[in-house]
Parts: structure tokens; C-alpha cells; sequence
């Protein structure tokens, strides 16, 4: 097939999503994907033990099939329709068997393991890549045979499937979901989501969604939407329950084939955290300080909502509104109303202008045609000191219920690879923000202010490498559990008084956040911090449990074990028709399987690390900037994470600095 046919083969820097089709997709997915199981055979046979045979030439030789199919996966979660859906679904198994051969090639791991013990030219880190990738093959099956390993690939393609199907149902479920609200049950809702005369019918998205919670006045109304979210994939079709069973079964029984005890063991293996005991270790203390101030929480929303006329027990769609109410009578302003001081453009202006201030790189918007896949789509160039691209990056701002995945992600489009050709690093951004309304520019969310920022940090980790190999460049080879620094290190500026004010302009006065409204703002952070603590611990514990090897001896199904940890950890227990696990991409279709914890551990050294430069001067801020950048930014996964944080920070991490930060331990 021609380059120049296809734009799934182009080489040009950036792609031509537009001219993209699920058929041209398909197309190059059925030539390609035998033509690399060739090639890679040939590399084996022809094996070089050295860096290059070993670690380059199988990129080189499998590079087109795995491209291709990192493209569509991104197409899926921003434009999903049946025909996209239709390739990822027949060429999935073909894409796991080709990750297979190679990560089961018993030729390369004894290649690898030869190089490692005879090699002393190696760089420190080659080494580093190489021990992670024997590790990795370990893990992937390469010392089993015969029936063993023919049953654990029979696993991992079912597995995909299923995932892929978890995902599917979720998008699926929500987009059928609308639910109506009449005339006189508007009350308190937000201008902009009712649209025409009633009766209106609504969406469960999230943007519809958490207004309509905070919100809505009526208590029946706010309970029509939670049953329908918090149900999500849950009945028909579309029900998710009995596939969570199936993959929590089948990864244990890959744990099982390569000899332990557990996919929570297998998973940690390969992260900072290495057992599943340590992140209980890491876990432990904040409950102890966590579960307390989440009660005394709990008591005062109650005590708030009886002194404002509520009668009876909060359930949990009255929680969200008596939240919101009494958070605006302690800090005094109304989150909604905010969105006014947070046009986008001004948003992305102060971020741009952060980066700049602690990175030394700017930002330049590519004006023209610049062939995205939906109209809304930007794209950036990322700039140096002097001037030079050094890297670009898509930004998909808007909401497209039905057809693109819900929440906020960063994904690679470019890896930075001057090892086996000459590329830059270019990254998305997506989110799900509102859309403009009529003639009023799109507006933010103070969280979705923060969510931009955590995006972000994820993009820099990406853009701002100065790794050459594709192998470690970016967030490619960091562990699990330390991807997520980069990201939580610069959602905490936002709260910093002064670039706060530098991130708003009202749409109508044009005027900033004033002074009082900028620290009220600050000051609600700590604002219920227990409960947000235990709420993602909460996640975390029953993710591992999920995937212990006790799990189907002590619980029937994963909601009653979701339930007894909500028993154990938060201040109230679930709704008993609250399903939320079946709308959990993170662990059943995501990355996070035995490794949700990932978000705490690493806000422990992100906040650890932004404590350098917490009330420093603009001098000091651009030394440590500089640093930070110098390492966490620029060395991707060529080191232990440890390592670079140590670099970075002179000392171990701090575990008490992310309870510090959020008000729930002083000093």
C-alpha cells in the first residue's frame, strides 16, 4: 500500500485525522500486522545481542501495526461509532498475538539477559531498560510453554475483549440514558442546560450531570438523575456486572500461570510500590487522620441541612446540594457563578503563562487547517527558550456525549524518537468541558480549571523530555504509580492566590477574581478533605482487594466487597442500588487494575515536591523550575522514579506532605 495513499502510513509529524477512515484503518491493519509478524521473526533469526538488535530493531520492525492501532484507539474514545468500534474489535485478537510473539520471544529474553551479563559498555540507563523489560517479559508469559502458555494467551485476548466491551457498554448506557424534567421542576438549574420550552430532556454526562446535582432544588429530580448515573451499566446490554466478574477471575488466573499469588501481586511488581502490603503501608496513616475528619464532616452537612428545613436522613442525591449550599455560606460564593470569571481562552492563557514562568517554553496556536478529527480540536507548538518547536500538542476541549469517552486524559499522539528516526513528541489533551453557548464564549468550572492543569502536567512529562530513546522518552517506562507526579504537581497551582487571579476574567466586566474571592477560593480546598481523602482510598483498597486471591472466598461479587470497604473507611455506606463499579473504566478497561492506588502515592511526592515551591520567590521558583524540569520533566523512565525524585529533592519522599497540604495535618 502507498504512503501516499493512506494516512495511516503517512510519516509527516502531524497526522491527517481527517483524512482518516475505519476502512483505511482496516486496510493497513491486514497487511500490516503479518507483515510485522515476518519481520520480527527475522529479527530473531538474525539476532544481534547488542541495544540496537535487541531494543531497536523490534520497534523498527513492528512499528506501522502498533502505530496504527494506537491511532484508532484514540479515534474510538474521541469519535466512537459502530465502524470504528468494528475495526478495534476484529483486529484487537491479531494485535494481542502480535504482543505476544514479541513479548514471549524466549530468543530476545535470553538475548537480553546475555547483553545484561556481558555488556559493561551499557549506559546506566540501557541497564535500566533492559532489567524493566525482562521483568516486563517475565510477566507477560515468556518462561511458560506448551499448555500454560497457550492458556495464558487465550487469557490475555479474552481480557482484551472484555475491556473493551466494559468501556463500550458505558459509553453506550450513557448515551441511551435522558431524563426529563418538566415545567415547575426546573428550579435552581442552570439556565444553560435547559434549552427550548419544557419539558426538557437531559443527559447523564457529566457536565450535565454534577450541576443538576449541586443544583437542582428538587429532591426528585436530583434523585431521577443519580439512579440514572449511579446504574449506569447496569441492566440489558449494556450490564457490566457479570463482566467484572469474568476479568477479576481471569486476571487471577494469569496471576496463577506465572506463579503469584495474585493480579494485585503481579500488578505492584512493576511499580514504586512493589507488594500490595507496601501500599497499605502508604495508606494506613492517612485513614487514621482521614476517617475522623470525614465523620465530623458528615455531622456538620447534617447539623446544616436540619437548620436549613431538611427533614429525614440525606440520601445520596440530597448530599451534593446540601454540600454546595453549605460551602456557600462558609466561602461565599456559588461554583457555578464562578464559570463566568473562567473563559477557556483566558484559562489557557495563564496556564501558557505559568509554564513560561517555570519551564521557560511557550506556546504558539497553529492557525489554519491543521486536520483534527472534530472541528473543535487545537493544536499547539511548544517552544524553547531560543525560539526552536520542540514539541506540539492536540487539545480536544468539549463535551461530545455518546461518542467520546467521559472525564479528562492525556494520551501520546508522537513519541520523542531520534534512536530510529527523527521525531518530536506531540500529546493530546482531552476533556469534557460545556461547549460556548450562543454568543458567550466557553466557560470553566473552577475544577475543570484544575483538571486542565493535571492534563497538562501530564503533556509536559510527555512534551518536555530530552530522552532521545523511544524506549524511555515521555511517560514511556515510568512506573505506574509515578505517573501521575507530573499531573498532580501542577494542578496545585491554580490554588496559589495570585496565579488564580491571573486564570480569570469575568465575560461580562472583563474584571479578575477579586482578592476576597480569590482566597475564598483557596481557603475551600481543605473544604471536606476527609472525605475526599477516604473516598479515594476507598478506590484504592477495593481495587487491591478486587484482585487478592481472598476476594471470591470472602465476597459473592465486587459490589459487597465494595460495600464492606465503604463500611470500613467512609463516614456513610452506599446507596443499596448505587453500582458505580460498573461504570469503573479506570480498573475493568483502564490502566489502573491493582494499581488505582497510583493517584495517592503519587500525590504523596507531588505535593512533597511542590512544597519547594510553595511561597518562594519568582527567582527561586525558576531554579527549582528548572530542576524540576531538568529531571522529573526530561528523564522520562530512564531511571527508577525513586531515583529521579531523589535527584530532584536531595532526600526520600515525605509522606506526610499531602495531609499537610490539604489541611488535615498541621505542623
Amino acid at each position: 500500500m502507498k504512503k501516499e495513499t493512506n494516512p495511516f502510513l503517512a510519516t509527516a509529524w502531524m497526522p491527517n485525522y481527517a483524512a482518516m477512515t475505519p476502512e483505511l484503518c482496516a486496510a493497513v491493519l491486514s497487511e500490516a500486522i503479518p507483515q510485522a509478524e515476518r519481520a520480527f521473526k527475522v529479527v530473531e533469526k538474525q539476532l544481534d545481542i547488542s541495544w540496537r538488535g535487541l531494543m531497536i530493531a523490534p520497534i523498527q520492525a513492528t512499528r506501522v501495526p502498533f502505530e496504527t492501532w494506537g491511532v484508532l484507539c484514540h479515534l474510538t474514545s474521541v469519535i466512537s461509532n459502530d465502524a470504528w468500534r468494528k475495526v478495534e474489535e476484529t483486529y484487537q485478537p491479531a494485535i494481542i498475538a502480535l504482543s505476544q510473539q514479541i513479548s514471549q520471544s524466549k530468543a530476545m529474553y535470553e538475548g537480553m539477559l546475555t547483553l545484561l551479563e556481558t555488556d559493561k559498555k551499557l549506559k546506566p540507563w540501557q541497564r535500566h531498560i533492559l532489567e524493566s523489560s525482562v521483568r516486563a517479559m517475565r510477566h507477560s508469559g515468556v518462561g511458560l510453554s506448551g499448555a500454560d502458555r497457550r492458556r495464558f494467551n487465550k487469557i490475555q485476548a479474552e481480557l482484551g475483549k472484555l475491556s473493551m466491551k466494559f468501556a463500550n457498554n458505558v459509553l453506550d448506557s450513557e448515551r441511551e440514558i435522558k431524563i426529563t424534567v418538566s415545567e415547575g421542576e426546573e428550579a435552581g438549574i442552570p439556565k444553560d442546560l435547559l434549552k427550548g420550552a419544557a419539558p426538557w430532556t437531559l443527559g447523564v454526562d457529566f457536565a450535565t450531570y454534577d450541576p443538576i446535582m449541586r443544583y437542582a432544588e428538587s429532591s426528585e429530580v436530583r434523585e431521577r438523575f443519580w439512579r440514572a448515573r449511579s446504574t449506569r451499566a447496569s441492566s440489558g446490554k449494556t450490564n457490566n456486572a457479570p463482566l467484572i466478574e469474568k476479568i477479576l477471575r481471569l486476571r487471577q488466573q494469569l496471576a496463577e500461570l506465572l506463579g503469584l499469588p495474585d493480579f494485585a501481586h503481579l500488578s505492584t511488581a512493576a511499580k514504586m510500590a512493589a507488594t500490595p502490603a507496601n501500599v497499605l503501608q502508604l495508606l494506613e496513616p492517612m485513614v487514621a487522620v482521614g476517617k475522623p475528619a470525614a465523620k465530623e464532616e458528615e455531622r456538620e452537612l447534617a447539623r446544616f441541612a436540619k437548620a436549613n428545613g431538611f427533614k429525614g436522613k440525606l440520601q445520596s442525591w440530597d448530599k451534593g446540594y446540601w454540600i454546595e449550599r453549605l460551602s456557600q455560606e462558609k466561602f461565599g460564593f456559588d461554583e457555578e457563578a464562578l464559570r463566568d470569571y473562567f473563559p477557556m481562552e483566558r484559562v489557557l492563557d495563564g496556564l501558557f503563562a505559568l509554564c513560561k514562568q517555570l519551564l521557560n517554553v511557550s506556546f504558539e496556536r497553529v492557525k489554519g487547517s491543521i486536520r483534527a478529527w472534530h472541528k473543535d480540536v487545537r493544536f499547539y507548538r511548544v517552544k524553547d527558550a531560543k525560539g526552536a518547536v520542540i514539541a506540539g500538542f492536540y487539545f480536544d476541549p468539549y463535551a461530545r456525549p455518546g461518542v467520546k469517552r467521559g472525564g479528562a486524559w492525556m494520551n501520546e499522539i508522537r513519541v520523542r524518537d531520534f534512536e530510529t528516526r527523527e521525531m518530536l513528541p506531540i500529546a493530546v489533551i482531552v476533556c469534557n468541558q460545556k461547549p460556548p453557548q450562543g454568543k458567550q464564549p466557553a466557560t470553566m468550572s473552577f475544577y475543570e480549571v484544575v483538571t486542565l492543569f493535571h492534563e497538562m502536567g501530564h503533556a509536559l512529562q510527555e512534551m518536555l523530555t530530552t530522552v532521545d530513546s523511544p524506549t524511555c522518552s515521555g511517560i514511556n517506562n515510568v512506573e505506574w504509580d509515578a505517573v501521575e507526579i507530573a499531573s498532580q504537581f501542577l494542578e496545585q497551582f491554580p490554588y496559589e492566590p495570585a496565579i488564580l487571579k491571573s486564570l480569570s476574567c469575568h465575560i461580562k466586566t472583563g474584571e479578575p477574581l477579586t482578592d476576597a474571592l480569590a482566597t475564598a477560593i483557596v481557603q475551600k480546598r481543605t473544604f471536606r478533605a476527609g472525605n475526599a481523602l477516604v473516598r479515594q482510598i476507598h478506590f484504592a483498597q477495593t481495587d487491591l482487594f478486587l484482585h487478592s486471591k481472598a476476594y471470591p472466598k470472602k465476597f459473592k461479587n465486587a459490589n459487597a466487597c465494595k460495600e464492606a470497604f465503604a463500611k470500613k473507611l467512609l463516614p456513610a455506606p452506599f446507596h443499596p442500588d448505587d453500582r458505580f463499579l460498573n461504570a469503573f473504566t479506570h480498573i475493568f478497561a483502564g490502566g489502573y487494575a491493582a494499581g488505582y492506588y497510583s493517584y495517592k502515592w503519587s500525590e504523596t511526592l507531588s505535593a512533597d515536591i511542590y512544597g519547594a515551591f510553595a511561597g518562594e520567590t519568582t527567582a527561586t521558583r525558576k531554579r527549582m523550575g528548572k530542576k524540576y524540569r531538568d529531571t522529573i520533566l526530561a528523564l522520562g523512565g530512564s531511571k527508577p522514579a525513586a531515583e529521579v525524585f531523589r535527584q530532584l529533592m536531595g532526600r526520600d519522599p515525605d509522606a506526610n506532605a499531602i495531609l499537610r497540604l490539604t489541611g488535615l495535618k498541621k505542623d
